[in-house]
C-alpha cells in the first residue's frame, strides 16, 4: 500500500474504523494503517494539515504512555505528510545512530509514494530515490541524533534530520534545502591490522560457544542477573534487560584479550 499524495493519505485515514477495545477507547483514534492487528502500524492526525504515518518501533503512546508522547510520536515518524500555503510536503526520517531499525526500513519501503523509494546497501548506507522533474535522483538518508529522556518526557537532542520532498502534481518530487551528504566511517588502518586478529579470535571463541549455552527464558534471566552483578562490581552502567549500556574502549579490549 503506498500513498502517492496528501489526500489519498486523509482519504484512507478516514475509512479507517477506529479500534475499540478493552485497550482502547474511540478517543484514542488508533487507525491501523493495514491489517488491525498490527495497530502500531498505524496513521495518526496531528492536525488537518499533518498526518503521521507510524511504524512503532520506538515504541509508541499506544502500551508506554507513562514514559512517551504524542511530541515523541510526532518527532521520530517515518513518514510525515503536511499540507502547506504553497502546496502538500512529505518528511521521511530514518532511525536513531547507534543501531539498525529494519522495522522502519520495511515500513519506508511499503507506505513511501509509487515515485520514492527507500534503498540501503550492505555498507550501512541509506538513500531515498525519488522521481524528481529532471528524473530518478538519490538522496542520502542519515540516521538521526535523537534522544528521548523518558524521565522528564521530552527530547533532550535532536538534529532534525528528516528529507523534505514537495509533490509535485505531476507525480514527480521536489527536494526541498540541501541533502545530507553520504557520510563514511574512517578506518584507522595500523589500528585495526594490529586487533583484527584479536577480534577474530574472540569471534571463534564466542561462535564455539555460543551453541552450548542454553537460551531458555530461566537461563537467560540468570545469564541478565549475572552481567547486572558483573555491571555493579566493575563500575560499568547496564541498560535495561542486563545489556552493556556503553563500553569503554579500554574496556572492550580487555575483554578481548582475556
Amino acid at each position: 500500500m503506498r500513498f502517492d499524495t496528501f489526500n489519498e493519505v486523509v482519504t484512507h485515514y478516514e475509512k479507517i474504523k477506529p479500534v475499540v477495545s478493552v485497550c482502547h477507547t474511540r478517543e484514542q483514534d488508533i487507525r491501523p494503517i493495514g491489517q488491525r492487528k498490527r495497530k502500531f502500524e498505524r496513521i495518526r492526525k496531528v492536525d488537518p494539515e499533518t498526518y503521521c504515518l507510524l511504524d512503532g518501533g520506538y515504541g509508541n503512546t499506544l502500551n508506554q504512555s507513562r514514559t512517551l508522547t504524542p511530541q515523541f510520536e510526532q518527532d521520530m515518524a517515518p513518514i510525515m505528510w503536511v499540507r502547506e500555503a504553497d502546496g502538500d510536503y512529505i518528511h521521511i526520517r530514518n532511525g536513531a545512530v547507534g543501531s539498525v531499525h529494519m522495522m522502519r526500513y520495511a515500513f519506508l519501503q511499503s507506505y513511501l509514494p509509487s515515485n520514492v523509494r527507500f534503498e540501503y546497501n550492505q555498507q550501512g548506507k541509506h538513500w531515498i530515490r525519488a522521481n524528481t522533474p529532471t528524473g530518478y535522483e538519490d538522496f542520502p538518508l542519515p540516521k538521526t541524533d535523537y534522544t528521548w529522556d523518558y524521565n522528564i518526557k521530552e527530547a533532550t537532542k535532536d538534529d532534525g534530520r528528516r528529507l523534505k520532498f514537495r509533490a509535485n502534481e505531476d507525480g514527480t518530487f521536489t527536494r526541498v534545502g540541501e541533502a545530507f551528504k553520504m557520510e563514511g566511517t574512517a578506518i584507522d588502518k595500523d589500528l585495526k591490522r594490529q586487533w583484527k586478529p584479536k577480534i577474530d579470535a574472540f569471534y571463534m571463541q564466542a561462535a564455539a560457544l555460543a551453541p552450548m549455552l542454553d537460551v531458555s527464558w530461566q537461563d537467560a534471566d540468570t545469564y541478565r542477573t549475572n552481567i547486572l552483578s558483573w555491571c555493579e562490581d566493575n563500575n560499568v552502567e547496564p541498560m535495561r534487560n542486563g545489556i552493556m549500556f556503553h563500553l569503554s574502549i579500554e574496556l572492550a579490549r580487555q575483554i578481548m584479550e582475556r
